[in-house]
């Protein structure tokens, strides 16, 4: 059943206050479903379970696209209708976010999917799409990359990160005596070498909290609770890795843990003092990829930049120089082995070294 169309009122610009629980746009939802789904028992649980269609992350982002968007049509001269909007109006929108190379065209589709998840939450037809913005977004591409492509991220190397974890095992050496800048080093230290291990994306490494790391007879265990892609999964994945498998890791997480003294299982994992309550960002592991990179004084490459995804890519890449398997690098990096997405991260340039065989050796089989 279509719904009469009507322009974006302020249950629609965000607040969720009485309407189902997530996205910023559910007491929009409401209204629009409330008479098509009728006033029956199950009703608010049918309009929860709609709010909850998105993960929490990316129901925030599309949230504030959508919010921006709304704003953007009310200071136009003319105010053109966000609710339903229409493509042209879209296409006015990303030619101003756009302006001065702001956004950038390889960065769009979370603006633009945000306006159509709205959209298609209401039963509207999709804005953001069909071939007339296909060929803007063509054009656009175009006339950024004549004004100079932007670097490239490439792979962490595997000996930048055991030089990281090799100072901070050296601080053990030192006592627990430590300055608030040596603790924080220490963290990013462990943060980029632990992340790198089971080749965990930046967001991962971030949420990861106290109680999703066991240390035990069998070695250590990681549960990947807030895993990309993986929010309706029955049961979280979970990667042992066997003891004494990656010279150095027990000694490296049993000195943070100390350093960092005791902290509740819902705590994240990183937390400081200096943190305060709550979560750590979702940039939190970029933001320890440079501090590591500023303390041992490594820069990458002219036209190239190391961010927390470098960690994703040197560790696939680390591992298929060390001759690992791909169902292996699937396996601990959560890659459908069927798809193409890993190879997006394994660099076959990547040269064998004694860092790979530390961090990845023990993915390779015995016989």
């Amino acid at each position: 059943m279509m719904l009469r169309p009507t322009r974006a009122t302020h249950s629609a610009r965000g607040g969720s206050a009485g309407g189902p629980a997530g996205v910023p746009w559910s007491l929009a939802m409401a209204e629009r479903w409330r008479e098509v789904l009728g006033g029956h028992s199950q009703s608010a649980g049918m309009l929860e379970k709609l709010g909850r269609s998105l993960a929490e992350s990316t129901a925030a982002s599309y949230g504030h696209h959508w919010q921006r968007f709304v704003r953007w049509c009310e200071d136009e001269p003319d105010q053109p209708c966000p609710l339903p909007a229409a493509t042209a109006t879209v296409m006015r929108w990303v030619e101003d976010i756009t302006r001065g190379g702001r956004v950038k065209e390889s960065s769009l589709q979370p603006y633009l999917s945000g306006l159509n998840k709205v959209h298609e939450d209401l039963d509207f037809e999709l804005p953001a799409t069909g071939t007339l913005l296909r060929s803007y977004r063509k054009g656009l591409a175009r006339t950024q990359l004549s004004h100079g492509r932007e670097t490239e991220r490439t792979y962490l190397p595997p000996p930048v990160v055991e030089r990281a974890m090799l100072w901070a095992l050296a601080r053990a050496q030192r006592g627990l005596r430590m300055t608030q800048s040596d603790r924080a080093h220490l963290r990013a230290c462990v943060c980029v070498t632990f992340t790198f291990v089971f080749f965990a994306r930046g967001g991962t490494g971030s949420q990861l909290l106290s109680s999703h790391v066991r240390r035990g007879a069998n070695g250590i265990t990681i549960t990947l609770e807030h895993e990309k892609g993986r929010a309706t999964a029955k049961r979280a994945r979970a990667i042992v890795i066997p003891t004494g498998a990656i010279p150095g890791l027990e000694d490296l997480l049993a000195l943070w843990e100390r350093v960092r003294g005791e902290v509740p299982p819902s705590a994240p994992y990183y937390w400081l003092p200096s943190d305060g309550a709550g979560a750590l960002p979702s940039t939190f592991v970029d933001a320890q990829v440079k501090l590591v990179l500023a303390l041992l004084r490594v820069t990458p490459p002219t036209g190239e930049t190391w961010s927390g995804h470098s960690l994703r890519k040197g560790a696939a890449s680390g591992a298929a120089a060390r001759g690992v398997g791909l169902d292996r690098i699937c396996y601990v990096g959560g890659w459908s082995v069927h798809g193409k997405a890993v190879h997006l991260y394994v660099d076959p340039t990547c040269p064998d070294s004694p860092a790979c065989r530390r961090f990845f050796g023990w993915l390779r089989p015995t016989t």
